[in-house]
């Protein structure tokens, strides 16, 4: 095995290249003496085989059982060999039925086939399991070799490597173009290269205008982690390939080396979507290529490194050596120009690394780009540090870009001294529009050494150090800020499945998935829906409708993919949610990995529950399409005389709300996930324009949408949620007016003109409580007695019949309020909120300019919905220290304790925050 020296850590790109001019000569040998009998067998397949059919944009000559047509058996017990190879010829799609296949020998194939295809029939890839003996008699062995040809497809079947020390299985597969690998997985734990080869997959595209794909591999069932060079790596292309190889959606995890690597490679490698997680090594390792029309480029990925956490593969004693997260690397083939566009790297915990994104001195690599990433750094690894670079070897250009970047994280120091390294020789580097905040230890943003006609503009750079170190370089500077205010990266649109620059590839080989991250509400409604809600655990789910199917809302992102009636997708922070609509049953459901909630209208499933959970009934439904089953269909009697509808307006909204008297739901326009208790009701409301409507009797004494909006209207008239308690004021059933058992009457009617309401309502517990806000306080109406007592800015008041309130206006914030003994439901401006995020000291708010930004904030304490700006929407979730969601035209504003530990942000819009607890 040929290494170079001056501290690569690799082969030459000439030994594949001589690898392979070797076994062909091999394989051409081998193949002879099995002629005769190849023969006769084809020709009995081809009497057994369908005929001619179209699949996966492919036209076969002829489809054949693996088990009916071939005679393999499905058990596991006889090989599979002979009648795997005699059937390898051109047109061929062979079709395998779940089971297990025993492979003994591998399959040399270099004669040039065309349309070649091994796919398994069941429901998930899983359910067909290639198996090969037991420490494979001390061979590295190799399953497939596939050397030439073209559109050969490998296709939702598994290698089953076992949990032993040394068997393992890895393919080779060359194609000049139309090759396709989809939903494969390597099971099994992988050996280090003493007992396997240097990658599981070896992928090369062997003509200049061909592109494959591999779509949906997965490798997560761990390795043996020995430490660099003698781990095994993922997906490797090599010197060979001169095309394009295309990797979508994959889900490479805890290998021993690279989870994909192309640094020899004179084509290209195009990565869209997956995640790559706990990788030694590197976690992506890459270079632009030297293609003569393509660079390469990495889209929409996700790469974390938590190396205190490995997964449930792991054995006792598994620890990584030295992961990095990407290395631009060209093995001193000086290539450049590669993209990284709107991927995501966190960092939570790293032994030591060369860096989270990083271009080695001796990788040899010209300049590269970063556009719309977003990177957490939790630890002491060197953000980003691009080397300098040997400008006699090296294409142009030679400098870094930094586009609309956001740098976050609780890292305290950083190697180089600053988050952002920029060494010798990288002239024209550019930093803008981006974001830096390390607030903690002593961190520099920016530091470049040696390099001209850079520039730093349009950046806020909110470091504990300077923001800025120039050692012997040419830097411009400006609009440079670095206060509490922090402007977004704006992204531009280019996300992973962008095919705009790749019109060159053929059908068969792009991503045929639908746009599902486009926002449908203006679609035609489906009468069910379907929701999964994260748990925390990286989660990828898989289920099949029996008709139509689609988005809902813009819950569904690039990774996530619906084609015809099937969805497949990825969901893991906790308490974030994909949902979708739908018509017809749930055939079937399946997580292919992790766990989440399973909602489908409204009511919580469980996986093998979900396929019984409706039936589509066209009659008897409600204007959005969902089945009645509480049909209500009673005249409102003659003390029911008021009517509340609240109709939607598109978004995903749960209200709650209680009246003074009487309550019944109103035709049957209320669902089953929709509840009426006595006098108080809570429901969901969804689709733009239908709406749950109930009537009572007395007036509506609270009222709070817990998320969401909906129009609001009382007896006709619209109101808002802070004025619906106004909008009835009804006499008691005894014919006077509606008053606490204390004597006071009960009212909510301000006649001030103040700009915000505050309602104290008793629960029955005897309370007392203090509040104070940073403008004026007044009491609304008459609703406070002469034991309250009422200042400028503070009240101290008692609150204990329950449904009796204390109202009042103030302008300004509720700076602190406290019950110093029992407790009250707290309501500011209609929406029933949490006291205790008064007791939070700081603020956050993200203010939308018109354009969708999306954020994600973890505090190291409390974090609380700010009741004064406005409830959160329904696609934002807020939950233990944690805060995701988006903004487009209106306000997200949070209140809470401690540090701000991640910040990942993305849009136009503004983000101020005050830290007011040190």
């Amino acid at each position: 095995m040929v290494r170079l020296t001056d501290g690569d850590d690799d082969e030459s790109a000439a030994d594949s290249d001589s690898i392979l001019e070797s076994q062909l000569n091999r394989r051409n040998y081998l193949k002879l003496g099995a002629m005769a009998a190849s023969t006769a067998l084809s020709a009995g397949v081809a009497s057994a085989a369908s005929g001619p059919e179209e699949r996966f944009g492919i036209q076969w000559d002829r489809v054949v059982n693996a088990v009916d047509d071939l005679g393999m058996d499905p058990n596991g017990n006889e090989p599979i060999d002979d009648q795997l190879d005699s059937a390898y010829e051109s047109g061929t799609l062979i079709e395998f039925p779940p089971g297990e296949y025993l492979a003994t020998e591998t399959q040399y194939w270099n004669d040039d086939v065309s349309r070649f295809g091994m796919v398994g029939t069941g429901s998930s890839h899983k359910d067909v399991q290639f198996v090969f003996p037991s420490g494979n008699n001390g061979e590295k062995y190799r399953f497939l070799e596939i050397t030439s040809g073209d559109h050969h497809v490998l296709k939702n079947f598994s290698i089953q490597q076992t949990d032993d020390s040394t068997t393992t299985a890895d393919i080779w597969m060359i194609n000049d173009d139309g090759a396709l690998i989809e939903d494969v997985e390597w099971l099994g734990r992988t050996p280090t290269d003493n007992d396997a080869r240097r990658q599981l997959l070896a992928y090369d595209c062997s003509s200049v205008d061909g592109v494959n794909v591999a779509r949906r591999v997965y490798m997560r069932e761990g390795a043996e982690l020995p430490g660099y060079p003698d781990g095994v790596a993922g997906i490797r292309v090599q010197g060979g390939s001169v095309g394009e190889i295309r990797l979508v959606d994959c889900h490479i995890e805890q290998r021993g080396s690279s989870s994909f690597r192309a640094t020899h490679t004179r084509g290209v490698l195009r990565v869209e979507g997956g995640l790559f997680k706990n990788n030694d090594n590197t976690n992506m390792r890459i270079s632009a290529g030297d293609h003569p029309e393509k660079t390469s480029w990495i889209k929409g990925a996700t790469v974390i490194m938590d190396a205190d956490n490995l997964n449930e593969h792991a054995r006792d004693g598994d620890s990584l050596d030295s992961p990095e997260g990407l290395r631009i690397d060209s093995t001193g083939n000086g290539y450049a120009g590669v993209l990284i566009e709107d991927c995501d790297f966190i960092f939570k915990s790293c032994p030591t690394s060369r860096g989270i994104v990083s271009s080695p001195t001796w990788a040899g690599h010209g300049g590269f780009t970063l556009r719309n990433c977003r990177i957490q750094n939790d630890t002491s690894v060197q953000t980003i540090h691009a080397d300098s670079v040997d400008t006699d070897t090296a294409d142009k250009p030679w400098g870094v870009n930094l586009e609309n970047v956001s740098i976050t994280g609780s890292t305290r120091s950083q190697p180089a001294g600053a988050a952002v390294c920029i060494d010798n020789d990288r002239n024209g580097s550019t930093v803008q529009n981006s974001c830096i905040h390390f607030p903690n230890g002593d961190v520099d943003g920016v530091l470049v050494n040696d390099a001209t006609n850079c520039e730093i503009v349009d950046s806020n750079i909110n470091v504990s150090g300077q923001a800025t170190v120039f050692s012997g370089a040419d830097v411009d500077t400006s609009n440079i800020t670095s206060g509490d205010s922090c402007p977004l990266p704006s992204a531009d649109g280019s996300t992973g499945g962008d095919s705009s620059t790749t019109d060159d590839s053929t059908d068969s080989t792009t991503d045929s998935t639908t746009d599902s991250t486009t926002d449908d509400s203006t679609a035609e409604s489906l009468p069910n829906e379907i929701r999964l809600v994260g748990t925390g655990t990286t989660t990828q789910y898989e289920f099949t409708v029996t008709d139509s199917l689609q988005a809902s809302g813009d819950t569904i992102e690039e990774w996530d993919d619906i084609e015809s009636g099937t969805a497949t997708g990825w969901i893991t922070t906790d308490g974030v949610e994909d949902a979708y609509t739908f018509s017809g049953d749930i055939d079937s459901f399946s997580f292919l990995e992790g766990e989440s909630e399973i909602h489908v209208n409204g009511e919580q499933v469980s996986e093998s529950t979900v396929t019984g959970a409706t039936t589509d009934d066209s009659t008897d439904s409600n204007t959005d399409g969902s089945t009645d089953s509480t049909d209500d269909s009673t005249t409102d009697s003659p003390d029911l005389s008021h009517e509340l509808r609240l109709v939607g307006t598109g978004t995903q909204t749960q209200y709650e709300f209680t009246v003074s008297d009487a309550l019944e739901a109103s035709g049957d326009t209320i669902e089953t996930w929709d509840t009426i208790d006595g006098t108080s009701a809570s429901g969901w409301i969804t689709t733009a324009g239908v709406e749950d409507t109930f009537n009572f009797a007395g007036s509506v004494t609270s009222f709070g949408f817990v998320e969401g909006e909906a129009e609001i209207y009382v007896d006709g008239e619209q109101v808002t949620e802070s004025t619906v308690t106004d909008a009835v004021t009804d006499s008691g059933t005894d014919g006077s007016t509606d008053s606490g058992t204390d004597g006071s009457t009960d009212s909510t009617d301000d006649t001030t003109d103040s700009q915000n309401e505050l309602r104290l309502v008793g629960t029955g517990a005897e309370t007392q409580y203090e509040v104070t806000v940073s403008g004026t306080l007044e009491a609304s109406g008459d609703t406070i007695e002469q034991w309250d007592d009422v200042s400028e800015s503070s009240a101290t008041g008692w609150v204990t019949t329950e449904g009796v309130e204390d109202v009042y206006a103030f302008t300004g914030t509720i700076t602190s309020l406290s019950f110093l003994e029992g407790e009250a439901e707290v309501y500011v401006n209609g929406t029933r909120v949490d006291p205790a995020v008064f007791s939070l000291p700081n603020t956050l708010v993200v203010e939308g300019d018109g354009t969708e930004t999306t954020y994600d904030f973890m505090v190291s304490g409390d974090i609380l919905n700010d009741p004064l700006v406005g409830p959160t929407e329904s696609d934002d979730s807020l939950t233990n220290g944690k805060a995701k969601g988006s903004v487009t035209d209106g306000i997200d504003a949070f209140r809470f304790s401690g540090d701000i530990t991640k910040m990942n942000l993305a849009g136009d819009a503004a983000l101020t925050f005050e830290d007011n607890d040190g």
